[in-house]
């Protein structure tokens, strides 16, 4: 049976109709919804998947899901109709135009100039989802070079897999980790520590032989147990013959090594040292795969395997990544500060966790990231702010003492009307209290963040 890859972007609905559109059979198709709707069903993954009609619908989450009969690929909803890039930037254009210049009044996201440049449209979504994982911190997809894979035409997954046997064959190039273990066994001859207790235990008719505990030099260690078995996984999940054969390779070198029978046990156990830090990177990635640590509560439940993102958190990261490689003087924090709205005894309620939050000389900029568009349709003097919104950054802006607060978006073609309509205006104000009195201003201001499509 062909395995089959459906692409969808944020928010589409898809059915049956949809696979067979795509030239399989309608059995494949019928079983391929099935396999995804249990997966959906399951109480944990209601946020990935959302049922309309006879339809599902992807929700704000983006990766694979694959089941036995194909996998679902769900890219970044970047290139609707009415939201097609305004910019096709090169990595030196990006860093500039993340430069912040505190005192101007438009201080982010315009020194470069709006000019269209010519760019292949196939996959970008795939481009842009992949540039966005790379700045996701503490991810393996941070030290990963994946410039030189060819993302049009290879499914995600693939890619995926394709990156951790590339990182696999750097750690291949620098030594296969061994290390001292101590091993108990009843030997034939004296090596290394007598252990009288086990000697009584097993040997108390055999005289002829020694239960000791040496230390040898072994590669059977916890992280070359966890690469065999995240190798053993991915056999079993890919569908192309070049990436079948990098498999392949990897468990020919670790062929000696076992699998490793309790993932959590031997997470725990991988120790960092400077001299095998080359690992740590391998070691991300056996634990997104062995453990789905994709930055979501999936179950693991069903007989899907799911690797899922939050776009929230990837434009987030992307953003701070950007601001903080272009900005090096200005203390950057995000996801650091933590304050609470309510206070009662020893308990408190209703965490506020800003982005990002600038620290300039004493004084704070609090920013706020929104993977979405300014709603167009709302009173034009609320310029395209939500309440909701509003009132995040108000309280924001009364726990932090900021004086300016930002609302980033992200730059696409229907935010492009707005830009134009917002620059050069002055920014209404909006007044955080105090002890219930309305005595400190804060500034409101609005920027459309560009987005890595290179």
């Amino acid at each position: 049976m062909k395995s089959l890859t459906h692409t969808i972007i944020e928010y589409q609905s898809f059915g049956i109709d949809d696979f067979i559109q795509q030239g399989f059979d309608e059995k494949q198709a019928k079983k391929f919804f099935n396999a995804l709707e249990s997966f959906a069903k399951e109480e944990k993954n209601k946020s990935f998947l959302g049922f309309n009609r006879n339809k599902l619908k992807a929700q704000n989450y983006v990766g694979i899901i694959q089941t036995s009969y194909g996998t679902l690929e769900i890219l970044p909803k970047c290139f609707s109709k009415d939201s097609q890039p305004t910019q096709y930037l090169s990595k030196n254009q990006l860093k500039e135009s993340y430069q912040i210049h505190l005192d101007s009044p438009q201080c982010l996201f315009q020194t470069i100039k709006d000019d269209q440049k010519e760019q292949d449209n196939q996959n970008l979504e795939k481009k842009l989802f992949i540039n966005l994982l790379k700045t996701l911190k503490d991810s393996p997809f941070k030290h990963t070079h994946i410039s030189s894979l060819s993302t049009s035409k290879i499914p995600l997954l693939e890619i995926f897999i394709q990156m951790f046997c590339n990182e696999l064959l750097e750690v291949c190039k620098k030594g296969i980790r061994h290390d001292y273990i101590a091993i108990e066994d009843n030997r034939i001859y004296l090596k290394g520590k007598l252990l009288f207790s086990g000697q009584i235990r097993h040997n108390l008719i055999h005289k002829e032989r020694f239960y000791t505990s040496s230390d040898e030099y072994i590669a059977d260690i916890a992280p070359n147990r966890l690469i065999k078995s995240t190798l053993k996984l991915l056999s079993s999940k890919s569908t192309s013959s070049k990436t079948q054969m990098l498999i392949n390779y990897g468990l020919e070198i670790f062929e000696e090594i076992p699998l490793s029978t309790n993932h959590k046990a031997d997470f725990l156990s991988c120790t960092t040292s400077r001299h095998f830090s080359y690992y740590d990177t391998i070691l991300s990635w056996c634990r997104l795969f062995l453990e789905n640590q994709s930055f979501t509560p999936y179950s693991g439940e069903s007989k899907a395997y799911a690797l899922l993102f939050p776009m929230e958190k990837l434009f987030e990261s992307y953003v701070a990544h950007m601001l903080k490689k272009s900005n090096p003087t200005l203390t950057i924090k995000t996801q650091s500060s933590e304050k609470y709205l309510l206070q009662k005894g020893e308990s408190k309620v209703f965490l506020l966790k800003p982005d990002i939050l600038i620290d300039n000389q004493g004084e704070k900029l609090i920013l706020d990231t929104k993977w979405k568009i300014p709603d167009s349709n709302q009173d034009e003097k609320k310029n395209g702010i939500s309440q909701a919104d509003l009132y995040q950054m108000w309280a924001y802006a009364t726990k932090f003492k900021a004086k300016e607060v930002w609302l980033i978006y992200p730059s696409c073609q229907r935010t492009k009307e707005l830009k134009e309509q917002y620059q050069g205006e002055e920014w209404g104000h909006f007044l955080a209290s105090k002890n219930l009195t309305f005595c400190q201003k804060v500034k409101l201001k609005i920027f459309f963040a560009p987005l890595p499509f290179y």
